[in-house]
């Protein structure tokens, strides 16, 4: 049987922190799936990736063909990665907003520290998020 709402601590909200750059690109490098949002003519779209950090760049890889593909082949696209800790009622999350483009074959790392799709099918676009602002918040528990 699931917790709800009710049979949680009622204790003191944690407290916001405000992350530095630097910060939030180290908590960028330690995981592999975060989301991608981009405008669609329908609205707002946000999908989850595999990603892999590469010279403070978010790098993923997407299906050539994709509705995805079609939206970052060139243009403004945001990616967030967080961690939450529910039990605790802790945890962060980092926002990345950019430009999205075509990672260029030679500008590509070694095939091994390459992100890996989780996902079947083709999925060898590899598309680069190149940020103008990063920024992040973490929950600490009180």
């Amino acid at each position: 049987m699931g917790t709800t709402a009710g049979d949680r601590d009622s204790g003191a909200p944690a407290k916001v922190e405000e992350l530095a750059e630097d910060a939030c690109l180290e908590l960028l490098g330690t995981k592999e799936v975060g989301r991608v949002a981009y405008n669609d003519p329908e609205g707002p779209v946000v999908m989850p990736v595999n990603y892999v950090l590469q010279d403070d760049t978010v790098l993923f890889r997407i299906a050539p063909h994709s509705r995805l593909a079609d939206r970052l082949r060139d243009g403004a696209a945001s990616f967030e990665v967080d961690h939450i800790d529910e039990a605790t009622r802790t945890g962060w999350s980092v926002l990345v907003q950019g430009h999205a483009a075509r990672a260029d074959s030679w500008d590509l790392p070694e095939a091994e520290s390459r992100p890996t799709p989780w996902a079947e099918g083709s999925r060898n676009l590899h598309v680069r998020l190149s940020p103008h602002h990063i920024s992040g918040v973490r929950l600490i528990s009180r």
